[in-house]
């Protein structure tokens, strides 16, 4: 019997969109991977059969869905980013520097993943054509970067888990924000500009909605492709109470239009990073004077809002030692 301590996860970079491939990574910072059957399976009948009901079983069509859980890291959260953005070309000669954004007019090519499962004595299974349609990454004191996500998939299958090394990774901490690692500008100033101090910023939380969803077509059961509906997001801002981040409040009870800019880097050494940009609309309620350990602050909500000198609405910048993710 297997234990849940030998269970583990893996993935390997797909060509093909409804081919598996074996996995090539054993994917670091994964504390819950759900691999889930969705199949579409009915019992029908007609009029010939009274009060006995259906007795025709038929399979609609083969689906799969997941979700994960976990800590990012340095290394291994380009493998997330690749699938949710588009799969980025490295640049550099070591570190290797990833630029992400969020598709404006054309959709991103992910980097597809089959998501594996299981235990080394009785099995596995995977998961093919593996993308996600919901992603939430969060930063806060004392604690490791959190991350999560939905995932859409085609189908499962029985398989083995491959034999490979676990990295060695650098986990993304708060600690890592430097003393001018977090700006927060006004829509007409310049992205990265305006310096917001570390003990302000109680937590951030920045949610992508993809929206992707399975596409099934006459002749197959399962899903051959998916479409790629348009994103949504917020950034979530929890921010102390003081002269700096009234002046925002009382714009926003006073009602005015209130956007902003918000960039935080975070960075261990030279040789890893994570820059994240964001502009946005406060478009929903204020809680204000809300607790915090102690520190009053406010919270509020940024609607992702295209900026035309920024051009997009979210970028991100990955830095790690890796040349090339398996």
């Amino acid at each position: 019997m297997p234990m849940m301590s030998e269970i583990r996860a893996q993935a390997g970079t797909q060509s093909v969109y409804t081919t598996a491939v074996t996995p090539t990574v054993a994917i670091r910072g994964i504390d819950e991977l759900s691999l889930k059957d969705a199949n579409d399976i009915e019992v029908i009948g007609d009029m010939t059969q009274a009060l006995a009901g259906g007795d025709t079983g038929i399979v609609n069509g083969l689906n799969a869905t997941g979700s994960m859980k976990g800590w990012g890291n340095y290394e291994h959260l380009p493998y997330w980013l690749d699938n949710l953005f588009g799969q980025a070309t490295p640049s550099g000669a070591g570190p290797y520097t990833r630029a992400y954004a969020a598709p404006i007019t054309t959709a991103p090519t992910p980097r597809i993943l089959t998501l594996v499962k299981g235990d080394s004595t009785v099995g596995a299974y995977r998961m093919a054509g593996s993308l996600l349609s919901n992603f939430t990454l969060r930063v806060e004191p004392k604690k490791r970067m959190a991350i999560s996500g939905d995932l859409i998939g085609i189908q499962l299958s029985a398989t083995t888990l491959a034999s490979l090394t676990a990295a060695t990774v650098i986990p993304i901490m708060p600690n890592h924000v430097g003393a001018t690692g977090i700006k927060l500008d006004a829509w007409g100033g310049t992205m990265g500009t305006t310096t917001l101090a570390n003990c302000t910023l109680r937590f951030m939380e920045l949610n992508i909605k993809p929206d992707r969803a399975s596409r099934w077509c006459i002749g197959n059961l399962a899903a051959q492709s998916y479409v790629e509906k348009p994103w949504d997001s917020t950034l979530k801002l929890g921010l102390e109470f003081n002269s700096t981040t009234k002046t925002d409040v009382d714009a926003v009870v006073g009602g005015t239009l209130t956007q902003k800019q918000f960039q935080i880097t975070l960075s261990p050494g030279a040789s890893q990073s994570l820059q994240i940009q964001y502009t946005g609309t406060i478009a929903d309620d204020l809680e204000i004077f809300s607790d915090d350990d102690g520190v009053v602050t406010v919270e509020m909500t940024l609607e992702r809002t295209y900026h035309s000198t920024f051009a997009n609405w979210c970028k991100m910048t990955s830095i790690n030692t890796i040349s090339s993710l398996a």
